[in-house]
């Protein structure tokens, strides 16, 4: 099976990016866009600033770190189902927090196999 993670920088956002509440309600309308299960979420703020809030999902995760500094969140979305759209999920948060700024994406594809029995 192969799956997409995708890795998006979020450019010239919006002074929201310093809220944790607007930050979870990114993540969690991201996974919800995507057709995900959230199970669990947690967040982390730095001093002097910035976030990392993720959403965990029964398929994996939703990860955004915000850099006050620079106007600029970070990205990171796996769903473990084919049929989910990683980029519905990027789509929703740059709606959100980033609506007039700029979005560059980086994909990364997995190939999930089973363990061959017989290997070493």
């Amino acid at each position: 099976m192969k799956i997409r993670q995708v890795l998006a920088d979020m450019r010239n956002c919006d002074a929201i990016i310093e809220d944790e509440t607007a930050l979870r309600d990114a993540a969690i309308g991201a996974a919800k866009a995507a057709g995900a299960t959230i199970i669990g979420e947690h967040a982390q703020r730095y001093v002097p600033h910035g976030i990392t809030l993720v959403v965990f999902l029964a398929e994996s995760h939703v990860m955004l770190t915000t850099w006050p500094e620079y106007r600029m969140v970070l990205v990171d979305i796996l769903l473990c189902n084919p049929d989910m759209s990683e980029d519905a999920a990027v789509d929703e948060v740059a709606r959100r927090l980033c609506p007039n700024g700029v979005v560059e994406r980086s994909y990364v594809t997995r190939h999930i196999e089973p363990l061959d029995a017989a290997a070493p």
